[in-house]
């Protein structure tokens, strides 16, 4: 067995005791179970080999064809309509959304892919759209789609009751509405006691103070999913979800700089007057709604990682196989065979625990733990495969007319997305009995 070069169970664990593993006989997925053979990656059912207990599943690791054909059709649809000049042209920009693109994929049926016919959608399941999101990755597909239709569209469809269902989904699914969520605050954690931002009852209504940071393409949006509490002691019986007119009096944006280049704000709302009607879900009761938020989003935030990875492997393979030293291609020489083989298995390893994952969450199975190792391998095969890239190329990476840095930017700023990996690192090993 070749064991894959690329991570060690210590680095997996991030400083658990490897040893303290395999005297429980439970050895690292990564050092165990990940491959070479029959010239194709083969990674054993991750579950059972790491915990006994878990029931084995049989997977299909292959696409329907009606996904190949989705595939198929949006990598030359965004060949064409999404070089990465349109992804340069968006950064730095007030709004991040290329209007004519938006159009053309709102025709094309992708805001609504996730969402029920009865709401315009085209009835997709979870793989639909991850098999769509990862070639958004490919292509740094620029604007709010993400945060429309997997952030806000998902939690309505979820949470969201039906006036606010029969309202908005439709509308995200037709493309009309540019939705996005205010979560996070100064307390970076998604727990309730992190939520500040308080609503006060007032004579129709709620009256909202307070302030969200990191909120992605705020300024495109006509609405602002925002979770505030209604009393000061705060546990997760109250925490409440609101849907905010972006339009409304007393909101107000700051930009905020970040590595990607993309929109993102401060948004600070002094005594906003919102609707009974603005509630999603029930009222004191938003955080189970905001759990199951936190997965689905890091979930598809892997697919779309995994694309961004696959570009780059792409990429620099063609690089290494015409550029030229001693005479001879740069991609002819062993290591440099290595470093690619090795972003080979680390892209197939975090593509399979995401498309795991996923299979888990359509059957309505308990997924936190298959979430949380996608999350964590993921993270590292977009970064090390980035970060490999940039050497291989050698100076020609680090200049900034060359596309790489594009990736290796957003590569970074997908780390700092959601709970980080190290949280997941730690509930994983949690899970396995090792804390």
């Amino acid at each position: 067995m070749e064991r894959w070069s690329g991570l060690t169970g210590e680095e997996f664990f991030s400083g658990l005791e490897v040893e303290q593993t395999r005297s429980k006989g439970i050895l690292s997925p990564v050092e165990a179970l990940v491959y070479r053979g029959s010239n194709r990656l083969c990674v054993h059912n991750f579950f059972t080999c790491i915990d006994h207990q878990r029931e084995e599943r049989n997977m299909d690791l292959g696409f329907t064809e009606t996904q190949e054909i989705l595939k198929r059709t949006a990598r030359e649809f965004l060949t064409k309509e999404c070089p990465t000049s349109l992804v340069r042209d968006m950064e730095g920009t007030d709004t991040g959304l290329p209007e004519d693109l938006w159009s053309q994929m709102s025709a094309m049926g992708w805001m609504g892919l996730p969402f029920s016919a009865q709401y315009g959608g085209g009835g997709g399941s979870l793989t639909d759209l991850a098999v769509l999101l990862e070639e958004m990755g490919r292509f740094l597909v620029p604007g709010p789609f993400f945060n429309t239709v997997v952030e806000a569209g998902l939690l309505v469809n979820e949470a969201g009751p039906p006036n606010i269902r029969e309202t908005y989904i439709p509308r995200f699914a037709s493309g009309a509405v540019i939705a996005t969520c205010a979560l996070r605050e100064t307390d970076p954690r998604f727990v309730p006691e992190a939520v500040n931002c308080h609503v006060d009852t007032v004579e129709g209504g709620y009256c909202l103070n307070g302030t969200k940071l990191f909120v992605e393409h705020a300024s495109a949006a006509n609405s602002l999913l925002v979770s505030a509490v209604g009393r000061k002691d705060n546990n997760a019986a109250q925490v409440t979800l609101f849907m905010v007119p972006s339009s409304l009096t007393g909101i107000s944006l700051t930009p905020m700089e970040n590595l990607a280049r993309e929109p993102l704000f401060e948004v600070n709302f002094e005594n906003v007057e919102i609707s009974v009607d603005s509630i999603v879900g029930k009222l004191d009761n938003g955080w189970p709604s905001i759990q199951k938020y936190l997965n689905l989003s890091t979930i598809m935030n892997c697919a779309r990682s995994v694309g961004g990875a696959q570009s780059v492997l792409d990429r620099t393979v063609e690089y290494v196989k015409g550029r030229v030293q001693f005479g001879r291609p740069i991609g002819s020489f062993q290591s440099v065979q290595h470093d690619c083989a090795d972003m080979v298995n680390a892209i197939d390893a975090a593509r399979l625990a995401t498309y795991q994952a996923i299979a888990r969450l359509e059957d309505g199975e308990d997924a936190e733990r298959e979430i949380s190792l996608a999350r964590i391998l993921t993270d590292y095969s977009y970064k090390w495969t980035t970060l490999t890239a940039q050497q291989l190329h050698g100076g020609v990476a680090f200049m900034e007319e060359y596309d790489l840095q594009l990736w290796t930017r957003r590569a970074r700023v997908s780390e700092l997305k959601y709970e980080s990996a190290s949280v997941h690192r730690e509930r994983y090993a949690n899970a396995m009995g090792l804390m």
